[in-house]
C-alpha cells in the first residue's frame, strides 16, 4: 500500500497498529491521572470550594467520582468493575481522611457517601455502555458489517465478500 492510499476505504479495514493502540491507552491513563491530580488538589486544597447554593458541593462530588469511576475504566478496560469499584473506595477514603490534615477541611461521611454513589454511578454508565456496544456489534457481525478501525468516528463500512 503506497502513501497515498492510507486515507482510502482499503486502509480504513485494516486493523489498528500497535503503535495507535498504545498511544490511545497512554492517552487514556494521562487523561486519568490529569483527573485524580485535580480531584486531589480541589479536595485538599486548604480553602474550601465556593457553593453555588448550599449543598452544591454534594453535586460537585457526585460528578467528580461519576467522571473519575468512566475514567477509570477507560484507563485500565481489562480490569473488572469490581476492582475498580474498591480501588476508587480507596482513593476517595484516603482523601477523606487526609482532608483531617489541612486546617480548613475536615472528613465527612455524607461526603464519602457521595462519592459512593458517584462511583457506582459512573461504573454503572460504563456497564450500560458497554452492552450496548456488545450487542451492537454482535448485530453487525450477524449481518455482515464491520467497523472500521483506522478511522477517528468508527464509521461502519460492509464487509466485501468474495
Amino acid at each position: 500500500m503506497t502513501p497515498l492510499m492510507r486515507n482510502s476505504a482499503a486502509a480504513d479495514t485494516r486493523p489498528m497498529s500497535d503503535f495507535k493502540m498504545q498511544y490511545q491507552q497512554a492517552r487514556r491513563l494521562a487523561v486519568f491521572g490529569v483527573a485524580v491530580l485535580v480531584i486531589g488538589f480541589m479536595a485538599l486544597k486548604d480553602t474550601p470550594n465556593t457553593q453555588l447554593y448550599q449543598g452544591s458541593d454534594k453535586l460537585y462530588h457526585w460528578a467528580g467520582f461519576t467522571v473519575l469511576a468512566h475514567l477509570a475504566y477507560l484507563a485500565f478496560p481489562k480490569a473488572k468493575l469490581g476492582s475498580l469499584f474498591v480501588w476508587i473506595i480507596v482513593g476517595a477514603a484516603s482523601i477523606e481522611l487526609l482532608q483531617a490534615l489541612t486546617p480548613s477541611r475536615s472528613p465527612s461521611l455524607a461526603d464519602m457517601t457521595v462519592n459512593i454513589v458517584g462511583i457506582m454511578t459512573g461504573l454503572g454508565a460504563t456497564q450500560l455502555t458497554r452492552q450496548a456496544d456488545r450487542r451492537s456489534s454482535e448485530s453487525r457481525r450477524s449481518r455482515g458489517i464491520k467497523r472500521r478501525s483506522g478511522t477517528r468516528s468508527n464509521e461502519i463500512a460492509k464487509v466485501q465478500h468474495p
